[in-house]
């Protein structure tokens, strides 16, 4: 190799070696800028969608408050039918249980995002909107949302 190769290459060398020097930072700084934006952003969308979950259930709790200040559900007695026997799906419903599924049938229809609604009493009577015309041996008393409900009076609870 002569002289004016060497010099040829050392000279691509210095020229090449700042620019690559130069690339590499710029893409690292990108990448760093790039991967900051990203968690910004999406700290912020959590942050909206955490508030609006909030609005949704305290929409609920609203509603809830509002249904059991109702005459209808504060003056339900021991009359409701209850589901506990096999044979619940033959007995009818009386007047009190056809007008409290009304109301929360119209409760389901106003807010679609509703799945059930559901009324239980200390004496097992059960009202549930959708109605589910097959049920038997069934104690409200013994689940999760009615025991929950007994343990903090006055309080809607998730």
């Amino acid at each position: 190799m002569n002289i004016k190769q060497k010099l040829t290459w050392a000279f691509a060398i210095i020229a090449c070696l700042p620019v690559v020097l130069v690339a590499t930072l710029v893409v690292l700084n990108l990448r760093n800028d790039a991967k900051e934006a990203f968690v910004d952003s999406s700290g912020r969308e959590i942050r909206q969608v955490s508030n609006a979950m909030q609005i949704f259930f305290d929409s609920i709790s609203q509603n809830v408050n509002y249904l059991a200040s109702q005459p209808l559900i504060r003056n339900t007695d021991d009359s409701l039918k209850t589901y506990m026997s096999a044979d619940a799906a033959q007995v009818p419903q009386g007047d009190v249980d056809k007008q409290i599924f009304r109301l929360l049938e119209n409760l389901g229809t106003t807010h679609p995002a509703y799945a059930y609604a559901i009324v239980g009493t200390n004496a097992g009577g059960y009202v549930s909107w959708p109605d589910d015309a097959t049920l038997s041996n069934y104690d409200p008393r013994q689940r999760p949302w009615y025991q929950a409900a007994q343990a903090n009076p006055g309080k809607p609870i998730r």
